[in-house]
């Protein structure tokens, strides 16, 4: 049996992992196919990459474990949202303009994965926001 993080989080069982990181796999094989650049946080420089879409798995055994879909802009809007943000201008056109694209990315993707037979699904979860969740794969 796999026992609980200092988080309280209990790891899904390898077999369950690799599942998530197989679907993770074909929903990105698939939209790359279809012309979705695709943009890895961990490979990244921070700088130069244009950004994309991001897959993130998240192996653990609670309501956010699964595979998620999140579209990434270019760092230098990343960063002219932060210092907005940090700066007290919650409605700077940059943030908006950010929040706005998010939100229509996250819609697109959302099509484009159910029109290649995938179940998905809008997040609920708040730290997610504007994110995809991957429920399965095509049947």
């Amino acid at each position: 049996m796999i026992e609980e993080n200092e988080w309280g989080l209990r790891p899904l069982t390898p077999s369950e992992a690799n599942r998530l990181r197989e679907l993770a796999e074909a929903v990105g094989e698939d939209l790359r196919r279809f012309g979705l650049a695709t943009y890895n946080r961990e490979a990244s420089d921070g700088e130069t990459d244009a950004g994309g879409l991001e897959i993130e798995v998240d192996a653990f055994d609670d309501a956010a474990g699964g595979v998620w879909l999140h579209w990434t802009v270019h760092p230098a809007l990343r960063l002219a949202s932060l210092e907005a943000h940090q700066s007290g201008r919650p409605n700077d056109s940059v943030i908006q303009a950010a929040g706005h694209v998010q939100e229509r990315m996250a819609s697109a993707i959302l099509s484009m994965v159910e029109a290649l037979g995938y179940v998905a699904e809008d997040s609920d979860d708040d730290y997610r926001p504007f994110a995809i969740k991957v429920l399965s794969g095509p049947r």
